[in-house]
């Protein structure tokens, strides 16, 4: 990959980073204060719980985003960002465009998908 369009897809994946971080603290933050200024209805503290769990849900969603961005950077460093960890072909850049930490070409990402091996 040329150096114009890996210092981009650079750039875009720490600003994703940047965005990560914040969100997944705001997430965390909100949902451990959930429920706290409810009174102590049965309904109320259930709800709360609810809403708790699915905001936890979102939050271990964004760490594993979180993780691929990480190691997408990671491979801008090795030398190694763009090319499929499966069959070594380089990833079309219209699916890094979409899915900058994309580690599958889209060829191995659905065969991996098929077989149950991944879900991200």
């Amino acid at each position: 990959m040329e150096e114009e369009k890996l210092q981009y897809f650079k750039t875009k994946l720490q600003e994703q980073r940047k965005q990560l971080l914040e969100d997944l603290k705001n997430r965390y933050d909100e949902a451990i204060n959930l429920g706290k200024d409810t009174g102590k209805d049965s309904a109320d503290e259930a709800y709360s719980i609810y809403s708790r769990n699915l905001m936890l849900g979102r939050v271990e969603t964004d760490a594993l985003k979180l993780r691929l961005v990480e190691q997408a950077l990671s491979r801008i460093k090795e030398g190694t960002y763009g090319v499929c960890l499966e069959c070594g072909e380089d990833i079309e850049e219209r699916r890094l465009e979409y899915v900058p930490f994309a580690r599958y070409c889209t060829e191995c990402k659905s065969e991996l998908e098929k077989k149950g091996m991944i879900k991200m």
